[in-house]
């Protein structure tokens, strides 16, 4: 008898339609997953440099004080320095010579707080004179990267890789954080991101007391540092904790964290107690703090400024559904408070510097509209404008940066035994640090980058990895880390 007219779907068809559907997505995501392993980076440069060369005719900041040697020739071989000496003096015949034509030369700069999202990133920092970033939230494809970056297949700065975030699972962003509230899941992950090959540990002020005293202490017995937002909780139960830092990122974190978000000269009087006492280097920030507060005075008449196109286009897409937009959307009582934090955040660091605080060049370029370079060089000049001597910034991002990295044995000067990392000025970046913007030549471990190199670096830093090949590498991110 019928009783309807609706026509029921077997259900065996159902299942089989359900099957075929599932083998197809199975079948792009494998698909997807071997071009996302498969692909890597390349470079229209010349990628055979000799590692070996005479510079001569140049001014030599050495970083090992303030001092200029003048007509000096620094000779190379190998990737590393090995002698400093007046232009008079005998040179070797079986190397090239380059001439510096009276340019100033000193060592190579480290930018110790970025956001390495796209290999373009590193050609953008190399161009600008960046040798070594610190790469301040890991990511397993970065670790590919490096390799590439090792194995000569393109050229961007060296990187120093942390792990991912560690952060609690209530705060933590679970898109880019590592999530954890368990000190035994903590110190296992610990071992196994040094295992997989990341250089330290990301920690974040959401941690609780107890897993942010578990990854200092697991980090210790392995002598890995650990770098990062100090733990609010943490701070309330054992300030001491925190002087096991191998740096201390953002001034802002002093601001939110000792002060309370309340302008207080005794609480910075005791964080710079506190940081100088236990030789906790400082990492301000300043860049970004300017730009967020731009942004939020200025709207899309800031944006149209930058150059978006340095932006890897699935960040920037992200990026202006959320961290755009927030600032954009900003009242202007909002906009007004910015702009005191930033002023205050800027006399605050004076402050701490002049009480003896190490500080560390870090632009956390990356993690808003600027990128690594062309921030690194804005970090340096906001520094100098904020009253810090600008012998003292050159060395926050050389010889103060390089004993963070735990590199000041090969990194960070020019003298014999170090890794010629250089960067060849115009004018005395001491007397005229508006000059870091326009490097005449970069040398990266022996290899020499002209002028012409660097723009073509500089270009090569707007042609990114696309927007659906970033998302799905992300995406397999999630799904297997």
């Amino acid at each position: 008898m019928k009783t309807s007219g609706v026509n029921f779907i077997p259900i065996k068809a159902i299942g089989l339609s359900v099957l075929f559907i599932c083998g197809i997505l199975l079948l792009c995501v494998t698909a997807l997953a071997t071009y996302v392993h498969y692909e890597h980076g390349s470079t229209s440069l010349e990628l055979f440099r000799p590692q070996s060369l005479i510079l001569s005719h140049v001014n030599v900041l050495s970083m090992q004080d303030d001092s200029v040697k003048e007509n000096h020739t620094v000779i190379v071989r190998e990737g590393v320095i090995t002698a400093v000496q007046p232009a008079d003096a005998p040179l070797p015949q079986d190397l090239p010579e380059v001439d510096g034509k009276g340019g100033f030369v000193m060592p190579g700069l480290i930018d110790l707080h970025v956001h390495v999202l796209d290999r373009s990133y590193a050609k953008s920092a190399l161009a600008a004179g960046v040798t070594t970033l610190r790469n301040m939230g890991g990511y397993d494809y970065q670790l590919k990267w490096r390799k590439e970056l090792n194995r000569g297949e393109w050229f961007g700065s060296r990187l120093i890789l942390s792990s991912p975030v560690f952060n609690s699972v209530e705060q933590g962003d679970p898109l880019s954080h590592f999530r954890v509230n368990d000190p035994h899941i903590a110190r296992q992950a610990v071992r196994d991101y040094i295992n997989q090959g990341y250089d330290f540990i990301k920690v974040y002020e959401g941690l609780h007391a107890d897993v942010y005293e578990a990854v200092l202490d697991e980090a210790g017995k392995l002598n890995v540092s650990v770098a990062g937002h100090p733990s609010y909780e943490l701070m309330a139960e054992n300030l001491q904790a925190h002087g096991a830092l191998a740096s201390f990122e953002h001034v802002e974190e002093v601001f939110d964290g000792f002060l309370g978000q309340q302008r207080n000269p005794q609480k910075v009087q005791e964080a710079a107690d506190f940081l100088r006492e236990h030789q906790v280097p400082l990492i301000p920030t300043l860049a970004v703090n300017q730009e967020l507060t731009l942004l939020s005075q200025q709207k899309q008449a800031y944006l149209d400024r930058q150059d978006l196109g340095a932006i890897n286009p699935f960040v920037r897409l992200v990026y202006e559904a959320t961290s755009f937009k927030r600032w954009l959307d900003a009242a202007p009582a909002l906009a007004d408070y910015n702009q005191q934090v930033d002023d205050y955040l800027n006399a605050m660091t004076l402050t701490l510097f002049a009480q003896g605080v190490t500080m560390g060049l870090g632009s956390d370029a990356g993690a808003l509209v600027d990128v690594p370079g062309p921030a690194t060089v804005r970090e340096a000049l906001l520094m100098v404008k904020a009253g810090i001597p600008a012998y003292e910034v050159l060395k926050s991002a050389t010889v103060y940066a390089a004993a963070i990295l735990k590199r000041d044995h090969d990194l960070g000067k020019i003298a014999p035994g170090f890794a010629a990392d250089m960067l060849l000025l115009a004018d005395n970046p001491m007397t005229f640090p508006q000059t870091l913007a326009e490097p005449q030549m970069v040398i990266q471990g022996g290899k020499t980058f002209t002028r012409r190199d660097l723009r073509i670096l500089r270009a090569e830093g707007h042609q990114h990895s696309g927007g659906l090949v970033s998302a799905a590498r992300h995406f397999l991110y999630l799904i297997f880390a």
